[in-house]
């Protein structure tokens, strides 16, 4: 523990800060999942391209390391929608232009299996996956 929290003070005050907002979104998305999902509201659904000319793609490495290793660390059990959600919000404060794809395939029981990822002009920040294995049933910006 006191490793993680030397680690942290060695941090710039822009990832800290990101740390620290992760965590309470990630409690304040956990319990919003749990107990109203219905308003839960990822983004509308996509209808036109989005595109930005400049992205600080140094800050969304550190919304994508935040998101990361706060979902690696804290107790709670946090899935791919919890961190889809977290990035909406932050992705959303610095007016990034992202999509959030939910998909779905079977697994090898020949259960259903549901996935979230965000991406950002192609580059996927959260729930790391190969998109061809999913039917993309929508795709949120």
């Amino acid at each position: 523990m006191l490793r993680v929290l030397s680690l942290f003070f060695k941090l710039s005050f822009r990832n800290q800060s990101l740390i620290l907002g992760t965590i309470f979104l990630s409690v304040y998305c956990y319990f919003l999942f749990k107990i109203k999902p219905t308003w839960i509201r990822f983004g509308r659904i996509h209808q036109v391209k989005l595109e930005s000319e400049k992205i600080d793609w140094g800050l969304v490495k550190d919304i994508r390391e935040s998101i990361r290793l706060v979902s690696k660390r804290l107790p709670l059990h946090l899935v791919c929608r919890h961190e889809a959600y977290m990035a909406k919000i932050w992705l959303n404060y610095y007016k990034i232009p992202y999509k959030i794809y939910i998909g779905f395939k079977y697994g090898d029981d020949k259960s259903i299996i549901g996935h979230a990822w965000t991406e950002v002009q192609g580059r996927q920040i959260t729930g790391f996956c190969d998109p061809k294995d999913y039917v993309i049933q929508a795709i949120y910006t």
